[in-house]
């Protein structure tokens, strides 16, 4: 049967390439992956041919800014001192037998940021990130404190089978509060 993705599900992690420790903007909104390729006629005298260009593959991330995000000081700072990084796009609704989720990972720069103090509105960061290269699928493991029920993401999906009991959120508590 055919659903609606999930897009609240996607959290985007990044790393400053060659650094052991992964971050996510605590306060993602949304993020986008666009792919382009450009054809170019030659004409032949048999014909038209087409030759095709790279693939230019980019990701388009908004959040709101927090006082206290790590990831929001390193992406700006990669802009900045011009470094490289790497992305993992992490789909917590496909959480696989051994815990880890399916992911899309890149290597690459950012290549905007913008970041906005509106008077009446909360403040936002944009960027754009250009990937190196191809995007490469694969299952990524989650930071377990970044699930916690405390953690940035909270709790993740649990299916209904019986090997997927929930162990975060609320089951994290110790007790649950009494309602007089």
């Amino acid at each position: 049967m055919n659903q609606i993705a999930d897009g609240v599900s996607k959290v985007l992690y990044f790393r400053k390439l060659g650094d052991t420790k992964p971050a996510t903007l605590v306060l993602q909104q949304e993020h986008s992956k666009s792919y382009k390729r450009d054809r170019e006629a030659v004409v032949t005298k048999a014909g038209r041919i087409f030759k095709k260009a790279l693939l230019e593959d980019e990701l388009s991330i908004k959040a709101l800014q927090s006082t206290a995000d790590d990831a929001y000081k390193m992406l700006d700072d990669s802009i900045v001192d011009d470094f490289a990084l790497e992305v993992w796009e992490v789909d917590l609704a496909k959480k696989s037998a051994d815990g880890k989720f399916q992911s899309e990972y890149r290597q690459g720069w950012l290549t905007e940021w913008e970041a906005t103090s509106a008077a009446e509105d909360d403040p936002t960061v944009e960027g754009t990130f250009v990937t190196y290269g191809k995007r490469q699928k694969g299952l990524a493991t989650v930071p377990p404190e970044d699930l916690q029920a405390n953690g940035i993401l909270g709790y993740v999906f649990h299916d209904m089978i019986a090997s997927d009991v929930a162990d975060d959120g609320l089951a994290d508590l110790a007790s649950q509060p009494v309602v007089a």
